[in-house]
């Protein structure tokens, strides 16, 4: 059996890591979670002690700089293979060219991790193992990714020990789950179309679960822990309408839990969000991203209308449903006008949760190339602060105003008889006072809108503070 260390500085349940952790458990290899914090002498002698064949780190950008000065040093102080995985390591993969850094992996990783464990496990080569890109002394070996997994139920449920069974802080009334993975939607600030790209030709995009497996989880979950509160985190929990429908008639008499669940506008119609609202939904989430039309469907290809989001909104309203909204500052060419145009039309549907973060170019986005091409970025994408909610990377006219409108976004969206005042106080430098500002109101919509209890979220809220103002913590959740 193989020894699997999964590395993070991060104090958040990765679910795609709980799947990783469970495919490998159930062959019988030993997975072990470290969460770094503080102490990392510590650290490194008790990941050294647990003897780890290979050592995961579960990347996000701009939280890989940490992993990649950690993993130099772990390299030092153990005999051990690093990988990379997650979405940095995926829309990124030069990031084996790193000195520390032996393999990375590349989109769905439980059976191409679980491949690469028995073959070491074994004593085989392992350079051949798909979706994994190997450095070796003669250079970089780039496999092709194996098949999307087509079958979801074939997988294991995630294990949840994993994280909360050594660190009870993380064991909350809110877990996450899946029906689904993938989406069909080509925006140009997400990943989803590199994703579809990566695997043209290698399965469908978008595959569910049967709704009777989702349901026989979350039933096992609740028996276990203090579930309270259901978060499915689809992309679009509401993209295939059969499926739903057959959620919305068994969770109700199967489950009954509240759950939060993320939708899209231009599919949320009123036969839809009464469903959410039989089937026990206590908050939905959608993106509205910017004010202006013109910019979400020329720019972001949302393929969104603001008469869908302010429907959509009224829609919510009517069926007592409260809602957080995804929104965007900093995009490429937006002006202070389409920037005050978000706080109004969020203002207008009055939004219960108005969130919202400066833009950052992911790698392997069609927005980051764009910006990239158009000479816009003031450091590479792959190495900038890993906080959207702190500062743009993106050169501007108006960048000052822009981050300091994030910072104070929720106070004109809920109290707008205050733009005026906001519109001269963005004016200043960004300092100390808009932050806090900013973290108040971030602590109050992830409180409320995550039906998080007030014991939970005093844990969240002290390494959120700490991860914006020290940037090398990996930023918050």
């Amino acid at each position: 059996m193989a020894r699997i260390a999964f590395i993070q500085n991060i104090a958040f349940e990765y679910l795609g890591v709980m799947y990783l952790s469970a495919v490998l458990k159930r062959h019988g290899h030993v997975v072990e979670m470290f969460i770094v914090s503080g102490d990392e002498d510590r650290a490194l002698a008790e990941i050294a002690a647990f003897r780890p064949d290979i050592a995961g780190f579960p990347c996000t950008t701009g939280a890989h700089l940490w992993a990649l000065k950690f993993a130099s040093r772990l390299k030092k102080a153990a005999p051990v293979m690093t990988v990379f995985g997650g979405a940095h390591a995926t829309y990124f993969p030069q990031v084996v060219e790193e000195e520390p850094v032996d393999a990375v992996c590349r989109g769905e990783g439980e059976y191409a991790l679980l491949e690469l464990a028995e073959r070491l496990d074994r004593g085989e080569d392992i350079l051949s193992v798909r979706n994994f890109w190997f450095k070796t002394k003669d250079g970089i070996t780039r496999n092709e990714p194996r098949p999307l997994i087509e079958d979801l139920d074939e997988l294991p449920f995630p294990d949840r020990t994993l994280y909360a069974g050594k660190y009870h802080f993380l064991n909350r009334s809110q877990r996450a789950f899946i029906g689904g993975r993938g989406c069909p939607f080509d925006c140009t600030f997400c990943f989803n179309h590199a994703l579809i790209k990566l695997y043209q030709g290698k399965g469908k995009a978008v595959r569910y679960r049967s709704v009777d497996n989702l349901i026989a989880e979350i039933n096992e979950v609740r028996s276990s822990t203090g579930l309270r509160t259901v978060y499915m985190q689809d992309d679009t929990f509401i993209l295939n309408k059969k499926w739903f429908a057959e959620f919305a008639s068994k969770y109700p008499k199967e489950v009954g839990l509240p759950f939060i669940c993320l939708v899209r506008a231009d599919l949320a119609d009123e036969e839809t969000i009464k469903g959410l609202k039989r089937a026990g939904c206590k908050n939905v989430f959608f993106g509205v991203e910017t004010g202006s039309e013109d910019l979400r469907n020329s720019l972001l290809k949302k393929k969104v209308t603001d008469e869908e989001v302010i429907n959509t909104g009224r829609l919510l309203k009517k069926y007592g449903i409260r809602f957080r909204t995804y929104n965007i500052l900093g995009l490429p060419g937006e002006t202070l006008e389409d920037a005050f145009r978000t706080v109004s039309i969020n203002a207008e549907i009055e939004t219960d949760y108005p969130w919202c973060a400066l833009f950052y170019p992911f790698p392997g986005t069609e927005l980051a190339e764009y910006a990239r091409e158009k000479g816009l970025l003031d450091s590479s994408v792959d190495c900038a602060n890993p906080s959207f909610f702190k500062e743009s990377v993106l050169k501007s006219p108006h960048k000052n105003e822009l981050i300091n409108l994030q910072k104070l976004f929720f106070y004109g969206v809920k109290f707008p008889f205050l733009l005026p005042l906001i519109k001269r106080l963005i004016r200043l430098k960004p300092n100390i006072f808009f932050n806090l500002a900013f973290l108040a109101s971030y602590g109050w919509c992830y409180l409320r809108s995550e039906n998080l209890k007030p014991s939970e979220m005093i844990s969240v809220g002290v390494r959120n503070v700490r991860g914006f103002f020290f940037a090398n913590s990996g930023g918050g959740e």
